[in-house]
C-alpha cells in the first residue's frame, strides 16, 4: 500500500461503525476533517490542493532513521498507520497559489505518554533541516527546561550519529550542541525556556515540546513570531496532558478543539488529540483511546499497572489522567476554589448581552410590557495600569420561575484602562450616558444600577454623575466569603452562567486557590502568580451587588434600598434618584 492509501484506510477505519480502532470524538472529528477537506478540493472558497507526494517523501524520510534504545534499536523507524496520517495530513496540503508553499503552518499532536513523540519530533526536526530545501533553515527545539528541550534534540543528534550515511548524503556535521548543514548554512538547536535566546530568530521549524510545563506564552510566542518571518515554516507541539490549566498547552488544546469542532475556522492549523475523554477513566478503552502507539512504544500492561496504582492511591491520579489518558486536570484541586467539572456547565454558546437588555414578557409575573429594562451591575477590576483591566456586567433571568445569573465580560489593555478610558467604556452602555459625545437617554443602552471596584482604585467621578453608584469594597475575607459560597452554590445547581467563547473568565476562575481559614471563611489567591485573576474578581465584585435584596429585582420590588456595612463602619445605601448616601461610621 502507498502511504496515501495507510492514510487513507486509517480515516475509513476509524469512522467505520464499528470501528477496529478505540478512539475519542476529537479523533473522529480529525478524520472527518481530513475526509472533508477532500472533497473541498477544487471549490472557490477553498484555495488547497492535496499532493500526496508531499507527505509521502516525509514519511520515507523517516523510514530512513532507525531506533536508538531498547528493543528496536537499530531497526528502521517505521511509522505506525496513525503517525503516516498525521504526517500526510500535515505535509501533503499545499496552496493552490503556489504549490511549493504548505497549507498547514501550526501542528498540534497531543496523546498519552510513550507514544514515540520525542523520536517523531526529532525525526521531523531532521527533515526541516536537511530535506524540505529550505536555505538557511533554523530549526529550534524548545521547553520550559533546557533538558527537555535537549532531549528532542540530542535524540536528533544520536539518530545522526547512528546513521552515517544519511549525515554523509545530506551533509550534515553534528556538533555538541547544534547540527548544521554548511552547503544550505542550515542549523538546529536547543533553546532554554528563555523567550529571550529566541529574538530574532527567523524559524524554519520550531518543536515546542511538553506546552503543559510552560507557565507563560513568552517561548511559544517567541518561536510563533519567529515562524512568521518565513513563508512556509512550520510550528509543532507534540505532547501529552498536564496538571496545569493555566499553561500554553491547555490554550493549544482547547484552540484544538475549537478548531476541530468548527467553532473556530483555522485553515493553517492541523490539529490531532487522542485522549480518554467519553470513557470511564479506569476501563481499557480509555487507554486505548488515548495512546495510539499502545503494544509498540508503550507497554499495555505496563499502562494498566499505573492504573491499578491509581485506583489504589487516589493521588495518583492526577498524573495517571494526564499523563497516560491526555486528560487535563488540575493537579493542585485540593486547594482550587471551582473545579472544571463544576464550571464547564456553566459556560453557555451563543450568549449576548443584547439578548438580556430588556425583560422578557411572562419572564416574571412583574414584567407587564417588552420595553421594560432589565437592571444589571458592574463589577471592575484592575490589578495595575500596567494590566488587563477587567469588566463584568451581571444580570438577573427567571427560567421556569427560577433566578439564574448571567455574566458579560469586556477586557481592556493597559493603553486603555485609565479612569476616563474604562468610564467612557462604561458609559457607553448606560441608558442615561451624560456628555462626551454619546447621546442623552439611548434607546439601545442599558439600565446600569451599581458598579462595584477595589476600595483602593477608584473609578472616575463621572460614573456618579451620570447616575451610576460606585461602591468600594475591600479585598478582605470579610467581602469574598459570602459571595464566593454563593456563586459556588449556584453553579453546582446550574444557575450561574457565562460565554462559553469567554476564555479569560474561564480561565481566571479554575486559577483561583482557595481555603477556608479557622473562621471558615474564604478568600481568593492567585493559584499562578503569572497568571492574573483580575476577571475572576470583577466578576465576584458584580455578584457581591447582585447579592443586594431588591437590586436585581423584576420592576414591581425593583425599588426596593440596598444597604452595605462598609469596613470603616460607615454605611451606603441607595436613593430614590440611584445615587449612593453614605452615613457615618456606627458608634
Amino acid at each position: 500500500m502507498t502511504h496515501e492509501e495507510v492514510a487513507q484506510k486509517y480515516i475509513d477505519d476509524v469512522l467505520a461503525t464499528p470501528s477496529p480502532y478505540v478512539t475519542c470524538d476529537w479523533t473522529k472529528k480529525a478524520c472527518a476533517r481530513q475526509r472533508a477537506d477532500l472533497l473541498r478540493q477544487g471549490q472557490e472558497n477553498f484555495p488547497y490542493v492535496w499532493e500526496p507526494d508531499a507527505g509521502a517523501t516525509v514519511v520515507d524520510f523517516i523510514a530512513c532513521l532507525t531506533h536508538l534504545k531498547g528493543e528496536f534499536a537499530g531497526k528502521p523507524f517505521i511509522l505506525a498507520a496513525w503517525q503516516v496520517f498525521a504526517i500526510m495530513c500535515a505535509f501533503s496540503w499545499k496552496r493552490k497559489d503556489d504549490t511549493k508553499l504548505r497549507r498547514y503552518r501550526r501542528f498540534t499532536l497531543q496523546c498519552g505518554k510513550s507514544s514515540g513523540k520525542t523520536t517523531l519530533s526529532a525525526a521531523l526536526c531532521l527533515y526541516m533541516l536537511a530535506a524540505d530545501g529550505e536555505r538557511g533553515s533554523e530549526v529550534v527545539t524548545a521547553a520550559r527546561a533546557t533538558a527537555q528541550a535537549r532531549l528532542t534534540f540530542d535524540t536528533a543528534r544520536d539518530t545522526c550519529r547512528a546513521n552515517p550515511k544519511l549525515c554523509e548524503a545530506f551533509g550534515l556535521r553534528i556538533l555538541q550542541h547544534s547540527i548544521v548543514q554548511p552547503s544550505t548554512a542550515s542549523t538546529m538547536l536547543p533553546v532554554s525556556a528563555q523567550g529571550r535566546s529566541l529574538a530574532g530568530k527567523i524559524i524554519h521549524y520550531g518543536s515546542c515540546d511538553e506546552t503543559w510545563l510552560h507557565r507563560d506564552r513568552e517561548v511559544y510566542s517567541e518561536i510563533s513570531l519567529g515562524c512568521d518571518k518565513r513563508n512556509n515554516s512550520m510550528l509543532v507541539s507534540i505532547g501529552h496532558c498536564g496538571e496545569s490549566l493555566q499553561s500554553v498547552g491547555y490554550e493549544l488544546y482547547v484552540t484544538a478543539t475549537k478548531i476541530l469542532s468548527g467553532e473556530l475556522p483555522d485553515e493553517r492549523t492541523f490539529a490531532l488529540i487522542y485522549d480518554a475523554s467519553g470513557y470511564v477513566w479506569e476501563s481499557d478503552e480509555a487507554i486505548l483511546a488515548s495512546n495510539p502507539n499502545a503494544g509498540v512504544s508503550s507497554y499495555l500492561e505496563t499502562i494498566k499497572e499505573a492504573r491499578n496504582r491509581a485506583l489504589a492511591i487516589p493521588s495518583l491520579q492526577p498524573a495517571y489522567k494526564s499523563h497516560l489518558l491526555c486528560l487535563w486536570s488540575d493537579g493542585s484541586e485540593s486547594r482550587q476554589w471551582i473545579s472544571k467539572e463544576v464550571l464547564s456547565p456553566c459556560r453557555e454558546k451563543n450568549v449576548r448581552m443584547e439578548d438580556f437588555r430588556l425583560w422578557h414578557v411572562g419572564e416574571h409575573e412583574g414584567v407587564t410590557a417588552p420595553d421594560m429594562l432589565r437592571p444589571f451591575v458592574v463589577g471592575m477590576e484592575r490589578s495595575s495600569l500596567q494590566e488587563r483591566a477587567a469588566v463584568i456586567f451581571c444580570c438577573k433571568t427567571y427560567l421556569a420561575g427560577v433566578e439564574h445569573f448571567y455574566l458579560f465580560s469586556k477586557y481592556y489593555d493597559s493603553a486603555a484602562n485609565d479612569d476616563e478610558a474604562l468610564a467612557d467604556s462604561i458609559l457607553a452602555h448606560y441608558r442615561n450616558h451624560i456628555g462626551y459625545g454619546v447621546t442623552e437617554h439611548d434607546d439601545d443602552g442599558f439600565a446600569l444600577k451599581a458598579l462595584a471596584h477595589d476600595s483602593w482604585v477608584a473609578p472616575s467621578p463621572r460614573l456618579e454623575k451620570c447616575g451610576i453608584s460606585p461602591l468600594p469594597f475591600a479585598k478582605t475575607a470579610r467581602t469574598f466569603s459570602p459571595v464566593m459560597d454563593w456563586a459556588m452554590s449556584l453553579a453546582l445547581v446550574g444557575r450561574l452562567h457565562f460565554g462559553d467563547d469567554d476564555e479569560i473568565l474561564s480561565a481566571s476562575l479554575l486559577g483561583i486557590h482557595a481555603h477556608r481559614d479557622l473562621n471558615n471563611n474564604l478568600f481568593p489567591r492567585r493559584a499562578n502568580p503569572d497568571r492574573p485573576i483580575d476577571a475572576a474578581i470583577a466578576a465576584l465584585y458584580a455578584m457581591r451587588l447582585a447579592m443586594a435584596p431588591g437590586m436585581l429585582n423584576p420592576p414591581e420590588v425593583s425599588d426596593v434600598k440596598a444597604i452595605f456595612l462598609m469596613e470603616d463602619g460607615s454605611v451606603s445605601e441607595s436613593s430614590p434618584n440611584g445615587l449612593i448616601q453614605t452615613h457615618g461610621p456606627l458608634r
